[in-house]
């Protein structure tokens, strides 16, 4: 399953190509936020190789404006986007995929995984004061994160029973003179960070993977797609130091 975090999720990418390289067949994908872009990607059964290809032509920042400005992105972009890359419904896809997003108000964790796909992947990745709401089945839906960024639990909702995590969640950890922290949305942002990271550890305590990847990528922001190669490179990397030679077995 792929964790949310923004542009560091590209990073799922390097990892993919590894297992891909060593023969390994997901059954069921989880995807939260950025997670479930890729996901949705390769569950349609586009190789690491096209869907790095298609990162590095997306116009990732029309498509996500972390200036934190007071006009909200409309998912319709994001979802007329990705539409061209995604089958319309998820039934479709040769493999089966859950899309984690958070309902509002009731702060409720919803997996999607029938029906519409573009709108279901946008619902997962619609980061609030970034990209508007989805609205589906009257329901109001945003980031997945929110809840539940390292989705090994939807994961085993779909049926997997042998689970293979790879987390990009922020490091909620700065040094004390970090500038960020200095004005009124730094603090806000790093709030955030922060319940993220929390509820990550918690997940991971509570329902472990049976391997675990975790990119380094230091000093790297979920609003840095400029740094996609490196980003990607450190997802190769982690995969290889977790995996080492040879195919991949859970």
């Amino acid at each position: 399953m792929l964790s949310g975090g923004g542009a560091r999720g590209l990073a799922h990418i390097g990892v993919l190509e590894v297992l891909q390289q060593r023969g390994f067949e997901a059954e069921v994908l989880a995807g939260t936020s950025m997670g479930a872009i890729v996901g949705a990607l390769w569950a349609s059964g586009k190789r690491a190789e096209e869907i790095l290809e298609i990162a590095r032509k997306a116009p990732w920042l029309s498509l996500f404006d972390f200036s934190m400005s007071l006009r909200l992105i409309n998912p319709g972009k994001l979802e007329r986007y990705l539409a061209q890359f995604l089958p319309e419904r998820f039934e479709e896809l040769p493999r089966k995929l859950v899309a984690v997003t958070t309902e509002l108000p009731r702060g409720q964790a919803i997996y999607l995984y029938q029906g519409h796909l573009p709108s279901a992947v946008v619902a997962s990745a619609a980061i609030p004061g970034v990209i508007g709401p989805v609205v589906r089945e009257e329901r109001m839906l945003v980031d997945g994160g929110v809840l539940d960024n390292l989705p090994i639990v939807a994961a085993r909702f779909l049926g997997a029973e042998k689970v293979l995590a790879v987390d990009v969640t922020p490091d909620a950890a700065l040094p004390p003179d970090d500038r960020s922290l200095r004005n009124t949305l730094g603090q806000v942002r790093h709030t955030a960070r922060i319940m993220q990271q929390r509820l990550t550890q918690l997940t991971l305590a509570m329902h472990p993977p049976d391997l675990y990847i975790k990119p380094r990528l230091d000093h790297v922001g979920i609003e840095h797609f400029e740094r996609l190669e490196e980003i990607v490179e450190a997802g190769r990397k982690a995969a290889l130091e977790v995996l080492g030679e040879g195919a991949v077995s859970l």
